[in-house]
Formats: structure tokens, sequence, C-alpha cells
């Protein structure tokens, strides 16, 4: 998995993937994921779901669900999932109107991704050593 670590000139972290993993890219490029909190939560339940500790991971907000297991983290948009999962006090008062204008900007291949649970650890300690070398 190839990518590369951007800081701009008003001090703005994101992440670009190579690849077709635009819902990754999106996930992580989300505000919430650059809490170090977050991120050692996440690098926590790895270790968790690798040692044996925990089976699976699921989680969701108001885009996007994840699911981690002992191979592999899923990434995928809930316009996918269908609006069953909209209907959730969880997702902040996300407008499930807006679900049709969304499904017509997002194809299907950029509203999933799919990488093996090492490479997404891999990623994750990178973009938080990254996020805590450029705090100001």
């Amino acid at each position: 998995m190839e990518f590369d670590l951007i800081r701009d000139r008003d001090g703005k972290c994101s992440l670009e993937l190579n690849g077709e993993l635009t819902a990754l890219e999106r996930w992580l490029n989300n505000q919430q994921r650059q809490s170090i909190e977050v991120l050692d939560g996440l690098l926590q339940v790895i270790t968790n779901i690798k040692q044996g500790n925990q089976g699976e991971y699921l989680s969701h907000d108001a885009e996007f669900q994840i699911t981690l297991t002992a191979d592999s983290c899923l990434i995928i948009a809930n316009w996918l999932l269908g609006e069953q999962n909209l209907a959730n006090d969880e997702y902040n008062g996300y407008d499930p109107a807006s679900l049709e204008e969304q499904h017509l900007k997002m194809d299907e291949d950029a509203a999933k991704a799919e990488c093996g649970l090492d490479d997404f650890a891999y990623l994750l300690e990178e973009w938080r050593a990254f996020l805590l070398a450029n705090q100001h």
C-alpha cells in the first residue's frame, strides 16, 4: 500500500492513498481520525484482535462503516449497506434525504475499500506519527 502524508500551508494534515482505496482515504481524512486518542484506540483494537482477545470490531459514523477481523479491514459507505443503517441516532443528524445526492456523486468502487489488517495497522501507525510530528 503506497501513500503520501501531506501538510499544507495552513497546517492541515491529510493522507493520500495511491490506488483504489478512495473510501479508506476519505475515512482516514475525517477530522475524527486526526485525533491521537482515536488512533490509539483503533491500534489497541487491532492488538486485541491479533492476540485473539477480540474476534471482530465493527464501528460506523455518518458516512462509513469499518469492520476489522483477524485478516482484514473493510471500509464501506453506508449507502451501500442500505438505509436501515442510517436510521440510528448515532449518525448525529445525518440527513437520509442527502443519500440520493451522495449516491449520484460516488461510484461503488470509491465507496468500498479492503486491505489486510497488518497493512491497515501500519498505515494507522504512520498516520499517527505524522500527526504527532505536525501538531502545532
